[in-house]
């Protein structure tokens, strides 16, 4: 059951279904998405939280990120996307806020700051006008979108958004993969290090996070080479400074993770 319709400017979807397989990836647009119901988790760059009912995710062009999920219960979700060209030509800065944070920052609103600003009013009239094929249902959809965007830049502009803590021992984890994916890192090395079986490891992480420990730190290795891309001049020279073993790999995993391959990303 749903809904989707995209245009140049933005793109609407509401879904209610069984659990997608979604990998790790980014997109050329904003995407605002409202949590309804299910058992998952979202991830954006090294950061993971645990979705609740009601919690908006913001994700900004070219940031990683998916959703996993923890069981087989239906996944409920209104989203929107939208293009910077579009959001630029408004005669008001409807970005400030979204885009000051560093990659994998208070991506998500929580649900109690959503219901403050009445987000999920925004998402409903806009479904409303799109099930409804009205004479002004596109120039409604446009100016809900537009509102919506306003109130949640003025949300990362204003309120103190705290995240819930991971544990400590995720953390550590996912402070050690940060120091050390560039070497190649190994499960029997990050085990040893923790003093743990590896099978155990990769459950509690994976239960907590949403990702396996091979997808965080191919999420790393990602980010490392977007930021990097610039600075070569050679792609084939890039994969060995992100921890990658051999030029076949890094080209595989960049283009399932952005879309486009390491030549493309730069165009």
């Amino acid at each position: 059951m749903g809904i989707s319709f995209r245009c140049d400017d933005y793109m609407y979807s509401y879904a209610a279904a069984n659990p997608p397989g979604l990998t790790t990836h980014s997109h050329k647009y904003y995407e605002f998405l409202l949590f309804l119901s299910g058992n998952a988790s979202y991830m954006v760059e090294s950061s993971s939280y645990k979705a609740n009912r009601g919690d908006v995710f913001v994700t900004r062009p070219g940031e990683l990120h998916t959703v996993s999920f923890n069981s087989d219960e239906p996944y409920e979700r209104y989203f929107i996307q939208v293009s910077r060209e579009w959001i630029e030509k408004i005669p008001y800065d409807l970005l400030s806020g979204i885009d000051r944070l560093n990659y994998g920052e208070n991506n998500r609103i929580p649900s109690r700051i959503a219901e403050e600003y009445n987000l999920k009013e925004f998402f409903e009239s806009i479904h409303y006008y799109m099930e409804n094929k009205l004479p002004e249902s596109e120039v409604m959809i446009r100016t809900y979108i537009i509102q919506f965007i306003a109130k949640v830049n003025a949300i990362m502009l204003r309120e103190p958004i705290s995240e819930e803590s991971e544990s400590k021992l995720i953390a550590s984890i996912k402070e050690y993969i940060n120091n050390n994916f560039v070497n190649g890192i190994s499960l029997d090395e990050l085990a040893g290090h923790f003093y743990m079986n590896k099978y155990h490891m990769c459950h509690i992480f994976k239960d907590e996070t949403g990702l396996t420990i091979k997808e965080f730190v191919n999420t790393r290795r990602i980010a490392r080479a977007k930021q990097l891309l610039p600075k070569y001049k050679s792609v084939k020279d890039l994969y060995a400074a992100c921890g990658f073993s051999d030029y076949s790999t890094f080209y595989k995993t960049f283009k399932r993770f952005t879309g486009v391959s390491p030549t493309k990303f730069l165009n």
